[in-house]
């Protein structure tokens, strides 16, 4: 459901990332230091450490930018010296089994990367728990990650989670920018992205003003067929996640939210939506949506909008 034109910038990011990758890889060094910090020892001796591969790599993907958080992994894993296997999203395994394809087409040495596919509940627990992986890499839910530390053991772990990111907006805010900003930071890939807009804090002056601004704003973001040049916004992962969105949208409505644009659902697209009067208690202000929708809150001061922007269980 990716629409063509958000596909074709993915897609054209994945070279310049792998350059990248391997110009870093050619920077990895030691250091060297001395060793006359004790008086009367070390001063005919230097000490260097050298920077060495942690061995087998795991890469576990989500499905959201199938090419370009593949490539994130395996691109510094592998300049780094590693050997890697990859486990992408089972909704997106064929663009990581084609991109395992064209890497050792152009020269991959043999076992360096390995690609597996099937149920992540399945094959991670066992692929996290296997003593010969000395590295996991993982990009999803925080729920995941924190299962993933309760059953790696003793390896290095790097973990990007979920969010719930606010944007604060005060009365000298430029509101036509700011919705704008709004219409793109929280809708680009149906808000499929962890780092997507969902809570929006505005000051009471504005708050009338500035809802009408996304209205129109939110309005204007094409939906339809991702084939079309045109379309900004399409489908979901699928529909039973159109169908979560729904219903927590739903949800915050009747429990006293109120739905300015969008709310409605067909198979698995979800039309563009805000909701105002978001309580902080709600289940869209507290957990990460990963949708196309954003939930704004009225607040009196900058404090109060502080204290609502960091009152998540959250890092982004």
């Amino acid at each position: 459901g990716k629409p063509i034109s958000e596909a074709r910038g993915e897609a054209g990011r994945v070279g310049e990332l792998l350059r990248l990758s391997v110009f870093e890889g050619t920077q990895v060094r030691g250091e060297s230091l001395p060793l006359d910090a004790q008086v009367g020892a070390g001063k005919d001796k230097l000490g260097f450490t050298m920077r060495v591969p942690c061995g087998v790599v795991l890469a576990i993907t989500p499905f959201n930018y199938p090419l370009l958080l593949v490539m994130h992994k395996i691109g510094p894993a592998l300049s780094a010296g590693n050997a890697v296997i990859l486990k992408p999203a089972k909704q997106t395994s064929l663009s990581a089994l084609r991109m395992t394809e064209l890497l050792y087409e152009a020269g991959l040495p043999e076992n360096a990367l390995q690609t597996i596919t099937g149920s992540g509940s399945r094959l991670g627990k066992l692929l996290c728990a296997d003593k010969r992986v000395r590295k996991i890499s993982f990009t999803g839910s925080t729920d995941v990650g924190e299962q993933i530390t309760q059953i790696a053991g003793v390896k290095k772990l790097s973990l990007e989670l979920g969010s719930s990111c606010p944007m604060i907006v005060m009365p000298d805010a430029d509101l036509d920018q700011v919705a704008a900003a709004t219409a793109t930071g929280g809708f680009v890939n149906a808000g499929q992205v962890c780092i997507s807009l969902q809570r929006v804090v505005v000051h009471q002056k504005v708050y009338a003003d500035y809802l009408d601004a996304v209205k129109s704003a939110v309005e204007g973001i094409s939906v339809g067929d991702p084939m079309e040049e045109s379309t900004k916004l399409s489908a979901m992962i699928n529909e039973a996640e159109a169908a979560r969105v729904s219903d927590w949208l739903q949800e915050a409505v009747q429990s006293g939210a109120r739905l300015i644009t969008g709310g409605d659902r067909e198979k698995a697209i979800v039309q563009p939506t805000v909701i105002a009067d978001v309580k902080p208690c709600m289940r869209l202000a507290t957990q990460e949506l990963f949708g196309p929708a954003i939930g704004v809150a009225p607040v009196e001061s900058f404090d109060e909008a502080m204290e609502i922007a960091n009152g998540v269980n959250y890092g982004l």
